[in-house]
């Protein structure tokens, strides 16, 4: 991973020679979104390779103890093979990301200045949102959105972003996101699950006659949606 990230680092540096300020601004900006996607890759690493050490360490105290059974022993090593498959599996899919960024970056030397993050970033993001890494995806939408502001993955990006702060429990930050969602297209897609979490939102604020009437409208305006049932309910639960 190290002898990845330098490299391309060195050649968007090389890049940043005959850009812009506003692109020299972004290539910081994407350095310190990739160094904290590294450190985090680097832990995760760490913590792979100390439980595979103890799986190597269960195996061979499992052979040199000669009070097991054949089958008892057969079914230990396929539990601590499958282990071993998982462990593997989850440090593929946390630097899977990373090393597919770092190699578009790469593979763009001698065409001009880095490109805007795109979709290798916002993957990145979602990845991080549905492993629990909220701090790392709010950095990464936040970067996405501010080199992609018309992407048509910018409504999905905001949505991350207001996900990545009502886990933490920032309720202000996420009603905010929320709302900017629903203010990019009042009647697109996304609009219903984000006036849902608004809502939501907005009663853990305690701000629950807002929240009333964000629910009132998710119901005039998607009536025949989960989300407006869901609201139903919950109006229904407090007596609203």
């Amino acid at each position: 991973m190290r002898k990845l990230f330098l490299p391309a680092l060195a050649a968007l540096v090389v890049f940043s020679g005959c850009a812009t300020r506003k692109e020299i601004i972004g290539f910081q900006e994407d350095t310190q979104y990739l160094r904290q996607r590294a450190d985090s890759a680097s832990a995760d690493q760490q913590i792979m390779r100390e439980q595979i050490d103890q799986l190597v360490a269960d195996f061979r105290d499992m052979r040199a103890n000669s009070e097991y059974g054949s089958s008892e022993m057969q079914e230990r090593v396929s539990t601590l093979a499958a282990r071993l498959d998982e462990i593997l599996t989850r440090l593929d899919r946390s630097l899977a990301p990373l090393e597919e960024f770092l190699r578009g970056q790469v593979g763009t030397q001698g065409t001009g200045p880095a490109p805007a993050m795109g979709v290798d970033v916002y993957d990145a993001a979602m990845q991080d949102l549905s492993l629990g890494n909220y701090d790392l995806a709010e950095v990464g939408f936040l970067s996405f959105l501010q080199q992609n502001p018309k992407s048509e993955l910018a409504d999905d990006a905001r949505y991350g972003l207001a996900e990545s702060f009502y886990a933490r429990k920032k309720y202000e930050e996420a009603a905010a996101e929320y709302s900017r969602v629903i203010d990019m297209d009042p009647m697109g897609w996304k609009a219903p699950a984000a006036m849902l979490k608004l809502g939501l939102s907005y009663r853990q604020l305690g701000r629950t006659r807002e929240a009333r009437t964000v629910w009132q409208q998710l119901m005039r305006d998607f009536p025949n949606s989960e989300e407006a049932k869901v609201a139903e309910q919950r109006m229904d639960e407090v007596g609203w």
